[in-house]
């Protein structure tokens, strides 16, 4: 497969691109990442109900339940979601993509790639991240050491009742913050890329992950400053919607706490689905760039005026 070698400036490109996704069909854009979402909360709430039914409930004989069987279906309910926020990112990217080459999409077109052969693969790449997460671990266990991490675990519990933690210094701090950047990178990318290289290109999972490595490799230049503009716009628009929340609820609480409660997660949840779209929508933009979409629409060439005499 064809990566092509990217500048540096494609990454400023990228991000000025995805500021104005969803403008051709916004209701489709961005009402699928509210339904993507909405399908998440729902699979957490799901979650918590039926382990709150498991362990706040007993068995015939009276007993407290079996806390293997909560630990079972905990894990295997948390595996689904995991497996889940792949497809859903696909379908989004899906939606996003159908809006842009000016193609009839509508919001629950999100879950597309459920009904396909090639969506439903998508869900081996959360057991991908599973696997990453675990060696993300280890390799951060085994920088900062095995003390460390249990002083932290401590510090964490000292919070979570109110006191004040004490945290020592990890073994090679810096060391470990360049690892972690590296690793954190690569992990991103091996999903970002995947999911389009699956979905899109119909390629398989050892396949996609391969040439998501090399594009990773290849266009690291433009992805890290993409990454770079991406983080500080989010870090800014969460500022910003955190004070607006904040200002909307004391607002609303004049009228009836509910009221300023629920003004405040309208304008969180907004934001949510603002960044979901920019952050996908740009993972799409990039694999269109990098690989190349043959059911894009042909460029617009620009016009060029010229003086009459």
């Amino acid at each position: 497969m064809d990566i092509r070698k990217l500048p540096v400036q494609q990454g400023l490109v990228w991000f000025r691109l995805a500021i104005d996704l969803g403008s051709k069909n916004p209701r489709a854009v961005f009402g699928a990442a509210l339904l993507l979402i909405s399908t998440l909360y729902a699979a957490v709430l799901l979650m918590a109900l039926v382990l709150s039914l498991l362990v706040g409930g007993e068995t015939q004989e009276g007993q407290p339940p079996d806390m293997k069987l909560v630990m079972l279906v905990a894990l295997a309910l948390a595996m689904l979601i995991i497996f889940l926020v792949p497809i859903l990112l696909g379908g989004l990217m899906h939606v996003i993509r159908e809006a842009e080459a000016g193609r009839p999409v509508r919001a629950r077109d999100i879950y597309a790639p459920l009904r396909s052969e090639h969506g439903q693969k998508l869900a081996w790449l959360g057991l991908v991240q599973v696997v990453l997460a675990m060696l993300g671990g280890v390799l951060a266990i085994g920088l900062a050491g095995g003390d460390y991490w249990r002083d932290y675990m401590k510090a964490a519990e000292v919070l979570a009742q109110h006191g004040t933690p004490v945290l020592g210094e990890p073994r090679h701090p810096g060391l470990l913050f360049v690892v972690q950047m590296t690793f954190n990178y690569f992990s991103s990318a091996l999903l970002l890329y995947s999911i389009p290289l699956m979905l899109f290109s119909n390629r398989g999972v050892v396949p996609a992950l391969g040439a998501a490595l090399r594009a990773a490799v290849r266009n690291a230049s433009a992805n890290l400053l993409a990454a770079g503009l991406f983080i500080g716009a989010l870090l800014v628009g969460a500022l910003v919607a955190g004070l607006v929340a904040s200002l909307l609820a004391v607002l609303g609480g004049l009228i009836h706490p509910a009221v300023g409660a629920l003004l405040a997660t309208l304008v969180m949840l907004g934001f949510a689905i603002t960044a979901l779209v920019l952050v996908t929508g740009a993972a799409y933009l990039a694999w269109r760039d990098t690989f190349g979409d043959p059911a894009a629409p042909p460029p617009v060439p620009v016009p060029v005026h010229h003086l009459e005499a």
